[in-house]
């Protein structure tokens, strides 16, 4: 391929102009300036033909701190885990075509989980946008292949507002439903000059609940005899693990955590019930609950195919959430509260005073349920994440990938503290691990990372391997091998009478590959192995691949 004739989008006497006035900036440099503003501190990305204004504009700062990926999807991937580690916006930066398109994986995972990412993308040069003349790297329309996985995709025509237009996604993602934006900006753009005001950012905040809302649903809340909490990950997108807490407990009340909600209480308190997909532990105790309040959780398709009988005609469900679209969607709602999350607990618990609850749940009934597993948990599996958790200081971030160790921690690994068990839930996508980690390791990086992946899911993303290594980072890798994709295996065997193919794998020696990355490897010889292997991992200087061969069935019913 042949680069453009000029990178930057400018002739000579249009850059001569240019330098005619000291405040005009380059569309690159209003790219960083509007970051900057907005308290941006680590952008991930790879530099191409089509973006280097914006590169160039980096490497003439030191506010911002660029992280090298080494391809587009693992880059997205850790903005993801980084957002979700640090509740800040995760930034990617990629070039035109191929390059942004890469990023449509993890984006879909974004999305789903609402985790708010910035996605800033080059494009073909702006008269060519549309025209589908085979421009070098062009995708006709970029920006509509971004649509159905984005909070808002826009593609950018004036260099001018290329500043105002990040300054208005940051402000969507701070004022409602987080999740992906992208934006597209041509590369001629990108190097074209233009004066205007210095960037501000950080505006915009979360709306309220209504007053009269919180009146009628503290009324019930009130009234109720068997009151059930679920906590989703707008609790802790909002930072309201503690009134959330405090809810529960001036209700003496169970709290059913999402999967994005683990760590809103920490899962050693007695009220904390179980996780929404455990549909033999939660669906009874939401099905005998008079009153559900459901908080900062949209109750998606995932648990509600399963919990849904366990809502009944008679039951009264109070819905609170930042987004208006997700209340009532696929359970019946008999009161919504729309709004931020801490705004309508803090006001919650002032209407409800210090009265005494009137709670009738039965502890020991409750209790009898969360110790119901099917078969298929077996001591041996137990055991595994009794190891893994006892290991572990209480902020350790977990990363999950998809395998059959983490399908049961999904369920069953005690999570103390929001934001230290990452899991890509919402789009069930593999590879997520490997890019994660090393995006929470960054943002959190007092704090011990462990990423746990099967052998196949490792190798979707193993390049990136290399990029731990590049930014000595020690995290550990927990590489669960059990030489197949196991969970296609189990269901190909579950459905098609035994029959099964075309899941086997051929494993690389993961050890050695470890080391050829200049990182450290260890096979385990036993789970004993795992307390010290990963002490010695968290206190390296560079990242830690752990082999342990051990296959696990997954926790699904059919």
């Amino acid at each position: 391929m042949s680069a453009p004739s000029d990178p930057r989008g400018l002739g000579p006497a249009c850059r001569a102009g240019a330098r005619s006035s000291e405040s005009a900036r380059t569309g690159g440099e209003w790219v960083v300036a509007a970051l900057r503003a907005e308290g941006v501190r680590h952008v991930f990305g790879i530099p191409g033909v089509h973006n280097l204004a914006v590169y160039d504009a980096l490497l003439r700062q030191t506010e911002i701190t660029h992280v090298l990926a080494r391809h587009e999807q693992g880059a997205a991937f850790m903005a993801d885990g980084y957002a979700r580690a640090s509740g800040l916006p995760g930034v990617v930066i990629v070039t035109t075509g191929p390059g942004a398109t890469n990023t449509l994986t993890p984006l879909a995972e974004s999305y789903a989980g609402s985790t708010p990412i910035v996605l800033v993308m080059s494009d073909i040069a702006l008269p060519l946008v549309g025209r589908d003349l085979g421009a070098l790297h062009e995708v006709p329309n970029q920006i509509d292949c971004f649509r159905p996985v984005c909070r808002l995709a826009e593609a950018i025509s004036d260099t001018a507002a290329i500043a105002p237009t990040l300054a208005g996604a940051f402000d969507l993602l701070r004022t409602g439903r987080p999740g992906p934006v992208a934006l597209s900006i041509p590369w001629d753009l990108l190097g074209a000059r233009t004066e205007g005001p210095a960037p501000s950012g950080g505006h915009g905040v979360r709306p309220p609940c209504h007053v009269q809302d919180v009146a009628e649903a503290a009324r019930l809340l009130a009234a109720a005899r068997r009151p059930l909490v679920i906590a989703g990950g707008g609790v802790i997108a909002a930072g309201a693990e503690a009134e959330a807490r405090a809810l529960a407990a001036r209700l003496d009340a169970p709290v059913i955590a999402s999967v994005a909600g683990r760590g809103a209480i920490d899962e050693r308190d007695p009220r904390f019930h179980g996780v929404l997909p455990d549909r033999r532990v939660c669906a009874p105790a939401i099905a005998a609950a008079d009153v559900v309040l459901v908080v900062g959780c949209h109750l998606g398709h995932r648990s509600a195919e399963k919990l849904g009988p366990a809502f009944g005609p008679r039951q009264t469900v109070i819905h609170l959430d930042l987004d208006p679209g997700v209340i009532g969607r696929l359970v019946k709602t008999h009161l919504g509260l729309v709004g931020d999350a801490r705004d309508g607990l803090v006001r919650l618990l002032a209407a409800l005073g210090p009265a005494r609850s009137a709670s009738e749940w039965d502890p020991a009934w409750l209790a009898e349920l969360r110790r119901d597993v099917n078969e298929r948990y077996t001591p041996e599996v137990a055991a595994l994440i009794a190891t893994l958790r006892a290991a572990l200081p209480e902020d350790a971030i977990v990363v999950n990938d998809q395998t059959g160790l983490t399908y049961w921690m999904e369920w069953k690994f005690p999570v103390l503290a929001p934001r230290t068990f990452l899991y890509p839930a919402g789009s069930a996508v593999l590879g997520y691990a490997v890019g994660a980690a090393i995006g929470a390791k960054i943002a959190r990086p007092e704090q011990p990372v462990l990423a746990i992946a099967g052998d196949g899911g490792f190798m979707y993303s193993v390049n990136e391997l290399a990029t731990a290594v590049k930014y000595r980072l020690p995290i550990v890798y927990l590489v669960v091998n059990d030489g197949r994709y196991g969970a296609i295996k189990w269901l190909q065997e579950l459905f098609y009478e035994g029959r099964w193919g075309e899941a086997d794998l051929t494993n690389p020696d993961f050890v050695a590959l470890a080391r050829a990355f200049g990182a450290r490897g260890e096979r385990l010889a036993s789970v004993d192995a795992l307390p010290a292997a990963l002490a010695a991992g968290f206190a390296a200087d560079r990242p830690t691949v752990l082999e342990l061969p051990r296959a696990v069935e997954p926790p699904w019913e059919f």
